[in-house]
């Protein structure tokens, strides 16, 4: 298929960093050991005209297995629940509702800023069962286009770090108080790796992690509607064993010290 790079980027901060994701999905599409297969993400990078290669040290294989395990977790809810609502939040140009393929009985809403809404809307289009919502999700006004008289399911992937706790905090009881009962997923990061990697992040995209989680239990008081179901290291992931050997050996070693094992770790509350 020949591509032509007709999608110039002028996004800035938290939104900029979609396209570290999406390289993320395209470069694991390319090698042999891939994990999610995501031609569609690949498609996609190759149509945006940009510098990737400012963005190629931010660990691609993590993002890979969490991309994975989210959407395992998510495979489980809707084989449970095949007439579920599915909540994609902070969803940039990720193409989570193509590798789902979910039956036309889910109701999938994908939401992020306006201006991601309208990139997006260059490769993905409204149809019956698929929306996609421009609106930041701390703005309390988006809930009202979604019904709440289904199991739901949230995914929010690679965005409550760009938020501070108070808004994490408001916008997870939001969602609990709004949907009678469902499951959410998302990442957290510890500040050893928050500190580790800012000066790259604020230098490639002006961005910054706002939230960082050092004991999960701390987690756990954020809501008192959820229960956690599952507390999981990427490092530790069952989805690190399709890497290739030599990145394995090192996912093993790191996994063996406490402040590696726990840097990025993904969590599954139900409500």
């Amino acid at each position: 298929m020949d591509f032509t790079k007709n999608h110039k980027i002028n996004l800035t901060k938290e939104m900029e960093t979609l396209l570290i994701t999406l390289q993320a999905k395209a470069k694991d599409s390319f090698s042999k050991h891939s994990i999610l297969h995501d031609k569609k993400a690949a498609d996609i990078l190759q149509m945006i005209d940009y510098d990737f290669e400012k963005l190629s040290h931010f660990g691609n294989e993590m993002m890979v297995i969490r991309a994975k395990q989210l959407d395992t977790w998510l495979q489980e809810f809707i084989k449970k629940q095949p007439d579920a609502i599915v909540l994609n939040l902070g969803c940039g140009l990720d193409t989570r509702i193509v590798r789902i393929n979910p039956p036309s009985t889910i109701q999938w809403f994908d939401v992020d800023f306006p201006e991601v809404i309208d990139l997006r809307k260059s490769f993905f289009s409204n149809q019956k069962g698929y929306e996609m919502i421009p609106s930041s999700v701390t703005d309390p006004n988006w809930l009202e286009k979604i019904s709440n008289n289904r199991p739901t399911m949230i995914i929010a992937e690679g965005i409550l770090e760009y938020l501070s706790k108070d808004e994490v905090k408001v916008l997870l009881n939001r969602l609990t108080n709004y949907f009678p009962q469902g499951q959410i997923a998302f990442d957290v990061m510890s500040s050893f790796a928050v500190h580790s990697g800012k000066d790259r992040l604020k230098e490639t995209t002006g961005a910054v992690h706002k939230w960082t989680v050092d004991h999960i239990n701390d987690v756990d008081k954020l809501d008192s509607k959820w229960n956690r179901v599952a507390n999981l290291s990427i490092l530790k992931s069952k989805y690190a064993h399709k890497l290739p050997l030599k990145t394995r050996f090192l996912y093993y070693v790191m996994a063996m010290i406490p402040s590696f094992r726990n840097m990025i770790r993904l969590l599954l509350y139900k409500f």
